[in-house]
């Protein structure tokens, strides 16, 4: 028992922090004609088990919180799948979630501003995201495997079927 306890801990210890960015998106992708106010939104790294050669992209799409309350929660995505795929680990934020607000919190949720509150919005954020993540890691022939839970799950999903070029 003292042994196991002992692996554990070392298993915690080395366990690397994602890295924390920041990538601006338009606030309205649709109908703005191209001249949309921007803000950004936040999204996490770890390159831990990486394999530049071959590891696809692990993109958890963040869904209602705080993008490091679903990281800290996704051990079996950050720590087992991604070294098994030697995958590049990438969390985005929900827009309005976190701290990826595209206007300032107090009056983010009111009825002239939560209008950009929607799942097509969120979408393209992170549609967006990735292509950001593709050229920044050049990643351009690799995969992009979509994950989520809840929420994040169906976006997950959604996202599979109505962008099959992305994820």
């Amino acid at each position: 028992m003292k042994f196991a306890v002992s692996l554990l801990t070392a298993a915690v210890a080395f366990a690397k922090d994602p890295s924390e960015y920041f990538f601006e998106v338009d606030v309205d992708h649709f109908g703005a004609a191209g001249h949309s106010d921007k803000f950004n939104i936040r999204y996490l790294v770890n390159d831990q088990y990486w394999d530049p050669e071959t590891g696809p992209i692990l993109f958890y799409s963040g869904n209602e919180g705080d993008i490091y309350s679903f990281y800290d929660n996704s051990g079996f995505m950050t720590e087992t799948i991604a070294q098994e795929t030697k995958g590049l680990i990438v969390f985005g934020e929900h827009r309005y979630f976190g701290v990826s607000y595209p206007f300032e919190p107090e009056v983010a949720f009111t009825p002239e501003h939560n209008i950009y509150l929607r799942v097509e919005q969120a979408m393209m954020d992170f549609v967006e995201l990735i292509g950001h993540v593709r050229t920044e890691y050049h990643m351009e022939d690799k995969a992009c495997i979509v994950f989520g839970g809840s929420y994040g799950g169906m976006l997950a999903g959604w996202l599979r079927m109505k962008f099959p070029q992305t994820f």
